[in-house]
């Protein structure tokens, strides 16, 4: 991302590949998994015959708006700032809309209302990245960077999708070790097995059918947009407008498919490739070859104190010698954090979605480098007081590289297990992923000799080859025919949602897409920049689009 203020725990990059926190800093705090199997209300009669896919065939709900809930973390364990105008409201929707008998689940819903009622136009709906991260308090953090003009003409409305923070959450009740950051990475052993991933995966799918049970089964994008649709309808609007980023560009693109009539303004941030994050996760490598050089590039330019390499192809070679080092020698840090060769690479790749991120990896490549607190294979040696200064160092970098106070920070060690559940639901329910062990061995290797930067992590193996839980519906596509209403943003160089896999949702959605890309580094496009601004605020204000 270019944006301080929309870090890598908020969006694709950190819901789908969150990097081992290089620090000694206490772990931010997480709030406690739910353990239980989530509340689904029993469907009445009346529900029974009410509740199918078009919203409009449903008596409005009438909603009360009061305070909000307890914030949720993000990612990295932290909550999106509470705007203080925010209000919020809970909406009952079916739980499988296929089977409305199965009875009903809850959505928490806010709004941020414009300050300018009288030039009001309408409802923006604003969807933070994902899946998993919570958006009930997204409306805040997009009040401080949309411009103002767009702030007075729309509410800002937001909600936590199925399965997430207050709207029915989902558990898949893991251990912490199984929810290290790192291993959202799907990184292969250093000489390219895959075995441990394979454990790995099984391990999740089965931890997450036993403590989720069947209402996985009904966490889908498709259904949340059919929940979005359900939203519209009971706050009365025939028609709304919409921003997502990042895995809300995915949302955004079913939501302007399925009810193309009901969709005023669609804008998407960082565009995820059409079929959804599976797409998006094989584009991962292509991603983070086209934005390293931006990396290189920063590092290259202060090797007179970092020596690292003096030119971008020099840097590119310490980067290899590193990690291949860090392969056979890992590195234990002070309080027993290993930094092996797959650290410094899911840390390096997480890196790149931010440009303010890039001193904390230039610090750990450091630290890999010069190694002041190396005691391979040993937890109990204790570190000499100038690797203690190397480790503050390092928390200090962590928590800001990019964040603000309030943000806490940008890397975490252990990711909430609501977030990772839900994050699991969304993938393995929108497509089939093969459950054949060659498939993943034979991806990893084609795409480990194609990208070495990331050593085959694309084309790795996740959860979603032993899901318990089927997808019921082949993925939703773009759907062409329609009014033309979709903006989208692209950087040009973007590691999470690669500009290949834009060019492909723009080709999709045909006449009514246009695209606005971005020459700049990172995941998530900067809403102050007027190559942004400019069209964004002409598109939502007066429906122009782009030629």
């Amino acid at each position: 991302m270019t944006r301080i203020s929309r870090s890598t725990a908020v969006t694709c990059a950190a819901l789908l590949s969150t990097a081992l926190a290089l620090a000694t800093a206490t772990p931010p705090a997480i709030a406690a998994a739910a353990t239980t199997s989530p509340v689904i209300a029993p469907a009445s009669a009346s529900a029974e015959a009410n509740a199918g896919t078009d919203a409009d065939t449903v008596a409005p709900a009438a909603l009360t708006w009061g305070a909000c809930p307890t914030p949720t973390p993000n990612a990295n364990g932290v909550p999106f700032p509470r705007d203080p105008r925010e209000q919020c409201t809970s909406l009952q929707v079916p739980r499988d809309y296929r089977h409305p008998a199965q009875g009903t689940i809850t959505l928490e819903i806010s709004r941020i209302r414009t300050a300018d009622p009288a030039h009001r136009r309408g409802d923006l709906f604003v969807v933070p990245g994902g899946p998993g991260g919570s958006g009930l308090d997204y409306p805040g953090q997009m009040a401080t960077e949309l411009p103002s003009a767009v702030l007075g003409a729309y509410d800002l409305i937001g909600f936590d999708e199925r399965g997430v923070g207050h709207s029915t959450p989902v558990s898949c009740d893991l251990p912490a070790a199984d929810r290290a950051a790192e291993l959202n990475y799907p990184f292969p052993a250093p000489d390219g097995s895959i075995t441990a991933n394979l454990a790995f995966a099984h391990t999740v799918a089965d931890d997450c059918a036993a403590a989720g049970g069947p209402y996985l089964a009904d966490i889908s994008t498709a259904n949340s947009a059919r929940d979005l649709d359900r939203i519209r309808a009971a706050l009365g609007d025939r028609k709304i407008s919409y921003l997502g980023n990042s895995y809300g560009t995915y949302l955004g693109q079913v939501y302007a498919s399925l009810f193309p009539t009901h969709a005023d303004h669609v804008v998407l941030d960082s565009v995820v490739a059409p079929g959804g994050i599976r797409e998006g996760i094989s584009l991962f490598s292509q991603g983070a070859a086209q934005t390293f050089p931006a990396l290189a590039a920063y590092l290259a330019a202060r090797d007179a104190t970092l020596h690292l390499g003096a030119t971008p192809d020099a840097v590119r070679a310490t980067y290899f010698r590193l990690t291949a080092e860090l392969d056979k020698s890992p590195l234990t840090l002070s309080d027993g954090l290993v930094l092996d060769g797959n650290a410094l690479r899911a840390l390096t790749y997480s890196s790149l979605t931010n440009p303010s991120f890039y001193p904390l990896a230039a610090h750990a490549w450091q630290v890999a480098a010069t190694r002041p607190t190396a005691v391979p294979g040993s937890r109990s040696s204790r570190p000499s007081q100038s690797s203690q200064a190397d480790q503050a160092d390092l928390s200090s970098l962590s928590s800001e590289s990019g964040q603000s106070s309030q943000s806490g920070p940008g890397l975490p060690l252990v990711i909430p297990d609501n977030f990772i559940a839900a994050q699991d639901a969304v993938i393995c329910g929108d497509s089939v992923w093969p459950s054949d062990p060659s498939y993943y061995a034979a991806r990893t290797a084609t795409d480990r000799k194609r990208y070495p930067l990331t050593n085959g992590m694309s084309g790795n193996v996740w959860p979603c080859a032993f899901w318990h839980y089927r997808p019921t519906a082949p993925p939703v596509r773009p759907n062409p025919d329609g009014p033309r209403d979709v903006l989208m943003l692209q950087n040009l160089n973007d590691p999470d949602t690669a500009y290949a896999g834009a060019r492909q949702t723009l080709h999709a959605f045909g006449h009514r897409a246009a695209m606005v890309t971005i020459d700049a580094s990172g995941h998530g496009v900067d809403f102050s920049d007027p190559r942004v601004t400019g069209p964004l605020t002409a598109f939502l204000l007066t429906d122009r689009l782009p030629g």
